[in-house]
């Protein structure tokens, strides 16, 4: 029999962490059904870092490395057109000599951008973490989750209430099924390594006596004026707490402090101000902070797992599950004073909420996408996807093939 030939093509850091159990399980439990490919866009290129982390993590080293974003820092020239048109174009190269049955992806930065080669190519798209949605236009993310999800023939969500997104939307009910949140197997399976981590003795910090922020989205680090009120509101918050705030600055960021002359910010002694950190020394950081500040959907998902209140500096999120659960507070309104009022909130807010809301069902999710998969292989159902067949249910499926009037 011959084997189903997978590519799972990942771009960044958070990426290959979610995915750390599924590609796990999918080399090791399935290489008799399966050849799987690693590929990286390279959409996070420092080949140091990239290499630390994985051997950190113990992911296997990707199997290709297409270099998108290296080669751009060679050119000296970078943003998202170039970025998604490069990777487009060595993506298109690679599988029209690979051919694989189909190519995987989670989440929604630019790398999933490319699904429209896949697509256009006739290879079927597989997505994890589909139906998320913010309804916020600013958000780039927004515009590449609605891409993927429409051009992808298996959809694994992490909640019912992501898949009925979806078919409000008009995507086919065969197509997405609701696996729970990955981000819990990646907990698990490294929190044994996070507990190691001495991060708050390098960093001189006692348990819940100090706040962690990440700021890294375009709509809270593009903008001089968004940027300095956020954190003039951390600093201020900081001070009024007598706490000490852990900042590790994104070169993107740290580049943009300085364009806007506002590295005084960051410099004030209440901040500690670290390069990006390690996975687990980063999650021990959450897990042990007061507060949590950030604009990461990862860090809220964390922080509900870890038991510490966060904060969403953002005027919207596609996680609204974390805020229902009373784990997080979203900022909202981007104004003077409203993410200091969100942090006053936050500080004293309970932390019973119940962890399990983001997998309910228990157990883990990516054994569940293991198992839903390699039955879609063995039932052919790539090979017949977008056929009439699978398609007829619809009425508008069935007017364009003829099959029946506008009265009917």
């Amino acid at each position: 029999m011959k084997k189903f030939k997978l590519v799972t093509l990942l771009g960044i850091r958070p990426d290959y962490i979610r995915m750390f159990k599924l590609i796990k399980l999918i080399d090791e439990q399935a290489n008799d059904q399966i050849e799987h490919i690693l590929v990286h866009s390279g959409q996070h290129y420092d080949e140091e870092l990239f290499g630390v982390f994985l051997k950190e993590l113990g992911v296997r080293k990707p199997d290709i490395d297409l270099g998108i974003g290296l080669t751009l820092k060679e050119r000296g020239e970078s943003n998202f057109a170039l970025q998604t048109g490069l990777l487009d174009e060595r993506l298109h190269d690679y599988l029209q000599k690979e051919k694989p049955d189909a190519v995987m992806y989670l989440g929604d930065t630019n790398t999933v951008l490319s699904s429209v080669v896949v697509a256009r190519l006739g290879i079927p798209v597989i997505h994890l973490e589909a139906g998320g949605r913010s309804f916020d236009w600013r958000m780039p993310e927004e515009k590449c989750r609605l891409t993927i999800d429409h051009l992808s023939d298996a959809l694994y969500c992490y909640l019912p209430r992501y898949k009925e997104l979806l078919l409000a939307e008009g995507v086919a009910d065969f197509r997405a099924l609701s696996i729970g949140n990955i981000i819990v197997d990646a907990v698990e399976e490294f929190m044994p390594k996070v507990e190691e981590s001495n991060v708050l003795n390098d960093l001189k910090l006692k348990s819940k006596e100090f706040i962690a922020i990440t700021l890294h989205r375009e709509e809270n680090t593009s903008s001089k004026e968004i940027l300095e009120r956020k954190l003039s509101e951390i600093l201020a918050f900081a001070k009024e707490k007598e706490m000490p705030v852990v900042f590790p600055l994104m070169p993107r960021v740290k580049a943009n402090l300085e364009k806007f002359g506002l590295t005084h910010l960051v410099e004030d002694k209440q901040f500690i101000v670290t390069k990006p950190l390690g996975f687990f020394d980063f999650m021990r950081l959450e897990k042990e902070a007061r507060l949590i500040v950030s604009d990461s959907g990862t860090v809220q998902e964390e922080g509900l797992i870890l038991g510490t209140p966060t904060v969403i500096a953002r005027q919207s999120t596609e996680r609204p599950e974390t805020i229902w659960a009373g784990a997080t507070i979203l900022q909202q309104e981007e104004r003077d004073g409203r993410l200091l009022e969100a942090m006053k909130e936050a500080w004293d807010m309970p932390t019973d909420w119940d962890k399990s809301v983001l997998n309910p069902d228990g157990g883990s999710p990516s054994e569940r996408v293991l198992e839903d998969l390699l039955k879609k292989i063995k039932e052919d159902y790539f090979k017949k996807s977008r056929s009439y067949e699978m398609l007829k249910d619809n009425k508008f499926v069935r007017r364009a093939y003829g099959k029946e009037t506008q009265d009917a």
